[in-house]
């Protein structure tokens, strides 16, 4: 009985099928599996997203300042994730172009929670409203065209502050804006703002390749947007437009700013920031260009303007805006 127990085991272990090794990545053994599994093993990482786990091949051998093992575990240097292959608008870059990543900065100013000041108000046109624009394809509504006289659409923000209210937060603060989509002749959203920096900037194409021209604080750049792909950039702090470069978009301006205030105006020109301190801020009204009305030319320049109002607790402080 023993005898044929082995046998049996014997013509088992004959039988059962041997597995290949899989070698480490890089070694002169691997065929392919080490290269799958480091690719796979990925995990976000501060700003980027999609990063390998495990960063670029590195040698085990110790380093000068003394580290035993070499290397720097949950790091991301990988260079092939590099900026210049984010900027080229390669669709099969690793990166989110859905969101922006989370910012790791804490706000730049004191977080006070129970801030009860607010400022509200309205923009509006003085006279006419301007018409839409026209574009390849027909007209474009755009923001602030509206029959009633109400703004709609314009970006309003505080620029500094010192004191602020705290922002919801899971470890990260959360990203708003940083996504702009070709759709047949025009870029948008209009105007939108991005913050908290550092952040990023995806521009998405739709079916037709066009070459952008994108005006950044720091000067202007050209990128080939192919069908259906994507161009990635920094959002420098400040105002960031972009268009063709033969001018045959109408245009997304972008605000890339660390403020915690800022509002749109709503379908009749009315907006509220709340959760502030008491004191004086500058407010900014920020409309993009318009196309003028019956008997005015097109506005070819953003309409930008200032406001300096005081804030106390005891009621909302009160702004019209006209513009024209």
């Amino acid at each position: 009985m023993t005898s044929r127990a082995g046998l049996l085991i014997a013509l088992v272990a004959c039988s059962s099928p041997q597995r290949s090794p899989m070698y480490p990545a890089g070694t002169d053994r691997d065929d392919g599996y080490g290269d799958l599994a480091r690719m796979s093993a990925r995990l976000t990482l501060g700003g980027r997203s999609d990063a390998p786990a495990f960063g670029a091949r590195r040698s085990n051998r110790a380093r000068p300042d003394g580290e035993p093992y070499g290397g720097e575990p949950y790091t991301d240097d990988d260079d092939s994730d590099s900026d210049s292959d984010r900027d080229a608008g390669d669709p099969a870059a690793p990166h989110d172009p859905s969101a922006p990543p989370p910012s790791t900065a804490g706000p730049r100013y004191t977080p006070v929670a129970g801030l009860t000041g607010a400022i509200e108000g309205a923009v509006t046109w003085r006279g006419a409203a301007p018409l839409p624009r026209a574009a390849p394809c027909g007209t474009v509504d755009r923001a602030g065209a509206r029959d009633d006289r109400a703004v709609v659409g314009a970006l309003v923000y505080i620029e500094h502050v010192e004191i602020g209210r705290t922002l919801p937060a899971n470890g990260r603060l959360a990203s708003v804006g940083g996504v702009v989509t070709k759709r047949g002749c025009t870029l948008g959203p209009a105007v939108q703002i991005v913050t908290p920096l550092p952040a990023d900037l995806a521009i998405h194409g739709d079916a037709s390749a066009v070459t952008l021209r994108v005006t950044l604080p720091g000067g202007a750049r050209t990128f080939e947007l192919q069908p259906g792909g994507r161009v990635m950039l920094t959002a420098e702090p400040g105002v960031i437009q972009v268009a063709a470069d033969d001018g045959s978009l109408a245009p997304a301006w972008i605000i890339a700013s660390n403020t915690p205030y800022y509002a749109f105006t709503d379908d009749r020109g009315r907006f509220r920031i709340d959760e502030l301190a008491a004191g004086s801020y500058d407010v900014t009204f920020w409309l993009p260009p318009t196309a003028g009305s019956a008997g005015k030319p097109a506005q070819p320049a953003p309409i930008i303007v200032h406001r300096r109002i005081k804030v106390d607790l005891a009621r909302p402080a009160r702004v019209e805006i006209a513009v024209s």
